[in-house]
């Protein structure tokens, strides 16, 4: 692993951006129940995959769900 990046929301950690290699994309590896349908999704710049990433996270949490 070259690089890693916690993702963590309200202190809550959710996963890891990980670059493998100095040519990779950052990928997502996801450790919490809530997000594990983006693991291994490739980050982009745009930040769409942050968002998205958020936004699941959010509704589950608002819902009442056990995080």
């Amino acid at each position: 692993m070259i690089e890693s990046h916690i993702f963590e929301i309200d202190g809550i950690f959710l996963g890891l951006f990980i670059k493998d290699c100095t040519r990779c994309e950052k990928r997502f590896y996801a450790v919490h129940d809530a997000v594990k349908s983006f693991h291994n999704h490739v980050f982009d710049r745009s930040g769409i995959l942050l968002q998205e990433i958020s936004r699941q996270f959010r509704r589950i949490k608002s819902t009442g769900a056990s995080i």
